[in-house]
């Protein structure tokens, strides 16, 4: 007991503390806190756009989850096959091939006979670095295959660029390299080893190179590199082909096929036996066309990356979708729109700022807020779905995001002293001045108060003059308050000699509208006038308000149920 009395007296004073910081804020800053907290956010939006780049720029998260959760992706392309050396080839093959690498004959065979059926191109995702001194005969083969191949393509891997001073292989002197200008510059690479993939010149890097959180969600289409152009693999397959298009960037964000294994998978061990076979069983002409990239999914062989769609994806398929990108030219473009996206941003806070600014009602305010950020996240939804381009949003949605919350928390600290009420408006009545109420309370059918929900559409569709006089009191009121459960308080302090918005006759006729269009049935009005003269002036706030409703009941009889008007 002792510890539950210590936790409510800590409560009690924690309360206490807030409830006295809510104070001092509002005496310090009253409601020119939400103008300078838009300033605040919006130098900083500035900043962000000009030179930090981070909430502007940013794709990481809200890319992963709109790219993985996207209803509309576009097809695998069908002609893109992928000659598998999975798990399964490894157990079937070990007992006669050995462990891997298998002798590369074996790749020579099995290819020669795809080769024959006139497929459009032959992609390794195997880097070919070093000998097989084991079996030199079979490189030899392999290298003869490479020869007399007229549409293989081997890959080279471009390492850190921070190796390039120390390395003595020229960019110049890469086959496949397009001259841009006269540089000599040396570049930090692994070639394959085989001569006749050399004199081809069919070589382009494979080097997928993930973001800072180690995903890989953008592929170099080609690099610049000391006056010498170097494409990528898939760059050079389709430039062979006369596919690729025009004016591409220098890398790419892919557009995913979706989760792994979309493209259309082929087992190498398959292959192999019919190969073997005396009889085979495969089509004739199954690889007739096709762009043939020949890697590997097994986990053993460690070509898995991670990718917005998946932890684990193969290293095969992230070659296949690059290359499907490039061939339809439907890679994801991100726009440079980023004065654009300052400027919402912009608008969106100094909007919600002159709301708070002006005593926007807080529901609405926190209606329309959310619909604003909901339309902003379905844009970029949609944008994805629909079309090749990402319209990053993140940033406007951030800031205005981070511009109401902190005001609503000023808001709440300091509502019971900035809070426009009844009670706070009596304070400024004065000599010769007249507090007006009416007390509307909405009944329906069964006699119950009025919804909160119905209430707050009447209250709304109120002229804006009586809107400014209004105070709703919905939802589960307490103590004596119970009796003004589902009500409208109009209170108004004006001159004597100056008429009053709260006339009984307009109200009456403005219920009469509401019930011909809304499940209103019964309702309560009564309406009176208090000076101040007839209240001490030493008085509270509070005792105003409390003499006048106290006026309002002795001066007028409370209908009953039976008496109450209705439809």
């Amino acid at each position: 007991m002792s510890f539950l009395r210590w936790q409510l007296k800590l409560a009690d004073r924690v309360g206490t503390l807030y409830g006295r910081l809510g104070n001092w804020l509002a005496r310090c800053l009253r409601h020119y806190f939400y103008l300078y907290l838009a300033v605040a956010i919006s130098v900083f939006a500035v900043v962000d756009a000009l030179y930090l780049h981070k909430l502007f720029d940013l794709r990481q998260a809200s890319f992963d989850t709109l790219v993985k959760h996207r209803l509309v992706t576009a097809e695998p392309d069908p002609d893109i096959v992928i000659l598998d050396i999975d798990e399964a080839s490894l157990a079937q093959l070990a007992p006669e091939l050995g462990r891997w690498p298998w002798p590369r004959q074996v790749l020579a065979d099995v290819l020669s006979q795809i080769n024959a059926q006139a497929p459009r191109a032959l992609v390794f995702d195997i880097l070919f670095s070093e000998p097989d001194v084991f079996n030199p005969d079979s490189d030899t083969a392999f290298d003869a295959f490479l020869k007399a191949c007229s549409n293989c393509y081997l890959p080279w891997v471009r390492l850190s660029p921070e190796q390039d001073a120390s390395s003595e292989l020229k960019a110049s002197q890469i086959p496949g390299a397009h001259r841009l200008g006269t540089g000599e510059a040396t570049i930090a690479g692994i070639l394959p080893y085989f001569p006749a993939g050399l004199a081809s010149g069919r070589l382009g890097f494979n080097s997928t190179v993930p973001d800072p959180d180690g995903i890989i969600r953008q592929y170099g289409v080609y690099e610049d590199h000391g006056g010498v152009r170097l494409p990528s693999l898939p760059a050079r397959v389709l430039y062979d082909s006369g596919k690729l298009p025009t004016r591409l960037p220098s890398s790419m964000l892919l557009n995913w096929r979706g989760k792994p294994f979309n493209y259309r998978y082929i087992s190498f061990a398959d292959v192999y036996r019919d190969s073997l076979s005396e009889y085979p069983a495969r089509p004739r002409d199954e690889f007739r066309n096709k762009i043939i990239i020949i890697g590997s999914t097994a986990p053993s062989l460690f070509d898995i990356k991670a990718s917005p769609v998946a932890e684990q994806f193969p290293g095969v398929e992230v070659v296949a979708t690059a290359i499907d990108n490039l061939k339809h030219d439907d890679y994801l473009r991100v726009p440079a729109l980023r004065w654009l996206y300052l400027l919402l941003a912009l608008v969106l806070v100094w909007a919600t700022a002159w709301s708070f600014y002006r005593h926007a009602a807080p529901e609405k305010l926190a209606r329309w807020f959310g619909l604003s950020q909901i339309f902003l996240l379905m844009l970029s939804y949609a944008s994805i779905n629909l079309s090749n381009y990402y319209i990053n949003l993140l940033g406007p949605v951030s800031f205005s995001i981070a511009y109401f919350t902190l005001a609503k928390l000023y808001a709440f600290a300091t509502r019971r002293a900035l809070e426009d009420s009844a009670w706070t408006r009596s304070q400024h009545t004065q000599a010769g001045q007249q507090a007006e109420l009416a007390w509307l309370q909405m009944l329906d059918e069964r006699g119950e108060p009025m919804a909160e929900s119905l209430l707050d559409k009447l209250c709304g569709s109120l002229p804006n003059a009586l809107q400014a006089c209004a105070m709703s009191l919905a939802g589960s009121q307490y103590g004596g308050w119970r009796m003004l459960e589902g009500s409208l308080l109009f209170t108004q302090l004006h001159p004597a000699d100056q008429p009053t918005l709260l006339d009984e006759a307009e109200l009456r006729r403005l219920v009469a509208q509401w019930q011909a269009h809304t499940g209103l049935h019964h309702y309560r009005l009564v309406c009176c006038t208090a000076l101040k003269a007839d209240v001490e002036p030493t008085a509270k706030p509070q005792v105003v308000w409390q003499a006048l409703l106290a006026q309002a009941f002795l001066q007028t009889q409370i209908p009953t149920p039976s008496q109450e008007i209705s439809t």
